[in-house]
């Protein structure tokens, strides 16, 4: 019985052990994942009144607003995440051109932005909204807005995972690999 014994390629190079590349991945699935919840409490929270009225996000402007955001989010990220993964895996940019890099900084930056606008409408519609009297179906619109709580935290997540991405592709911006 014969064993071999595996050798050692010395002329291998190592493989980099940079975690930006899988932080830059995780970041981006964040924002998605963040985005889709937000997106299904949105969707699924509806509330019907006592005279037959149904009460959804749609009925408030910030509440739509920060649905299209995530949208826009959502598919913004998921187009970059064949990227970041061919970089995760490679070590090295598929596109490595100077113009998609400062598209990549300019869409992060962007959606970073409005990311945070609506995580800032959506939470501070929900506080408010909260604190008034309503004189019919109080206890009905305050569990609806009660749940809004939940995509809010989610915005604010996505908020803060696209602000990771915002800032890595600044540093890459400038870079050369």
């Amino acid at each position: 019985m014969e064993f071999e014994i595996p050798q050692y390629n010395f002329n291998e190079k190592p493989r980099s052990s940079s975690k930006l590349p899988l932080i830059i991945l995780a970041a981006r699935l964040i924002t998605i994942a963040c985005g889709v919840v937000s997106i299904v409490v949105l969707k699924s929270n509806k509330v019907t009144l006592d005279k037959g009225a149904k009460l959804d996000y749609d009925y408030y402007h910030s509440y739509r607003y920060m649905f299209g955001v995530m949208l826009a989010g959502i598919i913004y990220n998921t187009l970059h995440i064949p990227f970041a993964v061919y970089y995760l895996i490679t070590n090295k940019r598929l596109i490595g051109h100077h113009s998609f890099r400062q598209f990549e900084f300019y869409g992060d930056k962007i959606t970073f932005g409005i990311i945070a606008t609506a995580a800032g409408a959506a939470l501070g519609a929900t506080v408010d909204l909260q604190k008034a009297v309503y004189t019919e179906n109080n206890s009905k619109i305050h569990d609806f807005l009660g749940l809004m709580y939940i995509p809010d935290v989610f915005v604010v997540a996505a908020f803060v995972s696209s602000g990771i991405s915002s800032v890595l592709s600044s540093l890459s911006l400038h870079k050369s690999e």
